[in-house]
This record gives C-alpha cells, structure tokens and sequence, in this order.
C-alpha cells in the first residue's frame, strides 16, 4: 500500500504543477502592467508641467511687450513736446508755447 500512495502522491503533485511558462507569463503582464501605469503617470505630470511652462512664457512675454510700450511711452513724455503738449490737452491744462525745458506740474487725481 505504501507503493501506491507514494505513486498516487507523485501523480497528483504532477497534475498540480502549472506550467513555467504560464508562470513567467502572468509574472511578465503584472510587471508590464506595473510599467504602463508608472509611464503613463510620469508623462501626464511631464505634459502638465510643460503645458504650464508654455502658458508663463507667453504670459512673460506678453508682459516684458507691454513693458516696452510703457517704456516707450514714458521716454516720449519726457522728450517730444507734441506728445507732452497732446497729453496736457487731454488733461485739461492750457498750454501755451512750451519748450522742452519748460516743466508743467500735473494735478494728481
């Protein structure tokens, strides 16, 4: 009777031996699995932080361009009297015959 369950023993273990290659291949997906989620994550973050870094470069753009302007204009105060004397118009302040060395004090509002 030992011989045949040791027998019994051996054809049962046998049966429920799987297949290395299933094994390697249910290893294999879950760790592919794993890979494409972690990718996927890292590139959503990547493309956020990019979308992000586009839209602060054109908004510093659009600023240092208005800067420009506002640096323009402020020269063209100081230095052209026909922008000084249409400024003073539109102010309210009566000009007559100014200069460039001529200084108009402004009321502030």
């Amino acid at each position: 009777m030992k011989r045949r369950s040791g027998t019994n023993n051996k054809k049962v273990k046998a049966q429920r031996q799987r297949p290395f290659w299933l094994t390697a291949l249910v290893v294999f997906s879950l760790v592919g699995i794993l890979f494409v989620a972690i990718t996927y994550k890292s590139f959503s973050a990547v493309t956020a932080e990019v979308r992000e870094n586009e839209q602060l470069n054109s908004t510093i753009q659009n600023l240092t361009d208005e800067n420009l302007q506002l640096q323009d204009e402020i020269h063209s105060l100081k230095t052209d009297p026909k922008v000084i004397e249409r400024e003073a118009k539109r102010l309210g302040i009566a000009v007559k015959d100014l200069d460039a060395k001529t200084q108009v004090s402004v009321p502030a509002k």
